[in-house]
């Protein structure tokens, strides 16, 4: 009889706390490298490093060999930088600027995308073979950040440093994925894959394109071309599974605790704000403002059009 004892109160025990695990979809996080594909590569468009961050539903039909999801997919790439040293500023209104500066360019790639999933094998298999169909845009763009070289001598000035987006495309973009998740344990997956995009033509602005005249001060960003758009990412990353638990517990009828539910109101004791409370007034200060001035590249002189014979 003893025997029976434990075994009866194990049984018990786990019908009354019964817990039941549902996925619940899953968050994705990857590194990518990015390889200008098509025209975009016959410029010797820079290939680059970045990350990208998914999102994707349970799958389904549920237990299914062939099941998909939904999902969300953005993926950003640095495309590298060059430097321009020795910049001469101008000298317009306010204080001398003390030194010179630094133009740095560089290319960005970003992209956003609806994703539809496909996976070959159940949700319980190790190794899941999968393909994806991507839609959404991806944006190229140049930027130029000029740096003050002594920042700590020009405190009037706005900023020690500005960025400017000069050159900048967005362009709709399809494609799609070919990869395979391996199930590290239920919850953590690690994946691998390679995507492609296609694009629509857009201004691109290689690297090598970008000029600075000897003896200038100004850098040109004039050489840009109107190519299709296309480009590759060999990613690698790792996958969280999402997880919702469901429990039940029923309360014997003679609980204390099921008699105080059944007699207990609920009542809202949010404390409010009182309205008619008055604020301390802030003090008021008579210090002046001191005036920022801005950041210009000085000059190279007039410029005269070629077929100006004037």
């Amino acid at each position: 009889m003893k025997k029976l004892v434990l075994p009866l109160i194990l049984l018990l025990s786990s019908n009354l706390y019964a817990q039941k695990k549902v996925n619940q979809g899953s968050i994705g996080f990857g590194f990518h490298l990015a390889c200008p594909q098509s025209e975009l590569e016959d410029i010797n468009y820079d290939h680059g490093f970045g990350l990208n961050i998914s999102y994707l539903s349970r799958k389904f039909p549920y237990k299914s060999p062939i099941n998909f999801q939904l999902g969300a997919r953005m993926d950003f790439a640095n495309m590298q930088s060059r430097k321009f040293n020795s910049i001469i500023l101008a000298q317009d209104e306010g204080p001398l600027i003390i030194g010179d500066a630094t133009i740095k360019a560089r290319n960005r790639m970003y992209g956003l995308f609806a994703e539809g999933r496909i996976n070959f094998t159940e949700e319980t298999q190790k190794v899941t073979p999968y393909a994806s169909i991507l839609i959404g845009h991806r944006n190229y763009t140049t930027y130029q950040v000029l740096s003050l070289n002594q920042p700590n001598y020009n405190p009037e000035r706005e900023a020690e440093s500005i960025t400017e987006r000069v050159v900048h495309t967005q362009r709709f973009h399809y494609g799609g994925s070919l990869g395979i998740s391996y199930k590290l344990n239920e919850s953590i997956s690690l994946e691998s894959s390679i995507t492609y995009t296609f694009g629509k033509e857009g201004a691109a602005l290689p690297l090598d394109d970008i000029v600075r005249e000897t003896g200038s001060n100004e850098v040109k960003y004039d050489n840009y071309q109107t190519v299709k758009t296309d480009i590759l990412l060999i990613n690698a990353g790792i996958q969280f599974n999402l997880f919702k638990n469901y429990s039940y517990n029923p309360p014997s009828k003679n609980s204390p605790t099921n008699n105080a539910l059944n007699n207990k109101k609920y009542y809202d004791n949010t404390i409010r704000n009182n309205s008619n409370s008055r604020s301390t007034p802030i003090p008021r200060t008579n210090t002046p403002v001191r005036k920022k001035y801005p950041v210009k590249v000085k000059s190279d002189g007039p410029k005269r059009d070629k077929n100006d014979n004037s």
